[in-house]
């Protein structure tokens, strides 16, 4: 027996019933001329590029293109000693910073603080002490900060803010001692030591919620010697063997950097340090505590800044409403700095210390 079939034609469908059953088409009309659910091919569409596109993401603290997994892990900030002692540069490991603060400690000698979020480093240091200023950076990453003792204010504050604190004199099995080097410019450690502090001496294994810097691809169209605007040499006098000078490599699109006249080596790799992006960060002078030197800096509020990347120079100021919130850069017209993808050289300059460019 033949099944009875009623087509139904409505003005945007047709319905097929079959023995009283009905069965929408597959076939949509508008205007009677069938088409694709557009709707539907988009999400499609999005959703293989989703695919695609989920196995890797740019990583927070550099914007560097990795795996998806490797792009938000907990900064490790690691205070490094810059003295122009016999022994101590070239120091090791800065290479693999993503950020790189200097700071001046006392005495006129600058301290840096590097901060890894995912490369490998072997051996890092030589560590050395905390030091005031530099826990309002770390505070806005909340990094693990790593060092060696400290002045008597900074691990006062440590205590009273709670930080992720990895202090190398009370947890000395994730650092040891160089026997070829002087005490105290001779303590290290390395990536893999300070992860297992990180999560299985402290369970801190949340995922990073700091707020990232803006980045973006290299400018293919960057300005050439000669040419209006080009900026081949970045000056910091912080004087003498302390002082700062950065070359811009136009092939390779980044910074040499040179201190105290002789070229900034890594000891790891025996090359000289590099950077993509350089921040002169101009700050008020600076207060003096518990009478040895030492000194601590205003870097909250806002100032004057000097950001170099492409070879050119952005003017703007920096800004920081509270000792939890990212620092942040913008340019004169008050748009927020794009950064290179890759590792960043951050100058706190105090004034009274002179800083030029050419």
């Amino acid at each position: 027996m033949l099944a009875t079939i009623f087509i139904i034609i409505l003005s945007s469908a047709v319905i097929v019933a079959v023995k009283g059953k009905l069965f929408p088409s597959l076939i949509n009309f508008t205007h009677r001329n069938p088409i694709i659910n557009i709707n539907e091919y988009k999400d499609k569409k999005e959703k293989k590029k989703t695919e695609e596109n989920a196995t890797i993401a740019p990583r927070r603290l550099d914007g560097l293109i990795v795996s998806k997994e490797e792009s938000n892990k907990l900064p490790i900030c690691v205070m490094i000693e810059n003295a122009a002692f016999s022994g101590v540069r070239p120091q090791s490991g800065i290479s693999s910073a993503s950020l790189v603060y200097e700071i001046i400690v006392e005495g006129g000698i600058t301290r840096l603080m590097a901060v890894y979020a995912g490369e490998k480093a072997d051996p890092i240091g030589p560590v050395r002490s905390a030091r005031d200023t530099y826990l309002e950076f770390a505070s806005e990453l909340d990094c693990m900060y790593t060092h060696a003792g400290g002045s008597y204010t900074a691990s006062k504050a440590l205590w009273e803010l709670h930080m992720k604190d990895l202090d190398g004199l009370r947890e000395p099995k994730y650092f040891w001692r160089d026997p070829n080097k002087v005490s105290p410019h001779n303590y290290f450690t390395n990536i893999t030591k300070l992860e297992q502090a990180a999560i299985f001496g402290h369970s801190w294994k949340d995922a990073p919620t700091y707020e990232s810097w803006k980045f973006k691809d290299d400018n293919q169209n960057r300005k050439k010697a000669g040419e209006a605007g080009y900026v081949s040499k970045i000056n910091i006098d912080f004087g003498g063997s302390y002082n700062v000078e950065y070359r811009f490599n136009y092939e390779n699109n980044n910074y040499e950097r040179i201190n105290g006249g002789v070229e900034h080596t890594d000891a790891n790799t025996g090359k000289v340090l590099t950077t993509r992006n350089i921040i002169i960060e101009k700050v008020p002078p600076g207060q003096y505590l518990e009478g040895k030197g030492r000194i601590n800096f205003s870097v909250t509020g806002e100032g004057d800044a000097y950001i170099f990347r492409d070879g050119e120079l952005i003017e703007g100021r920096w800004k920081k409403a509270d000792r939890l919130a990212r620092t942040k850069y913008y340019d004169k017209q008050g748009n927020e700095v794009e950064f290179n993808r890759g590792n960043t050289w951050v100058e706190i300059v105090p004034e009274g210390y002179g800083y030029s460019w050419q």
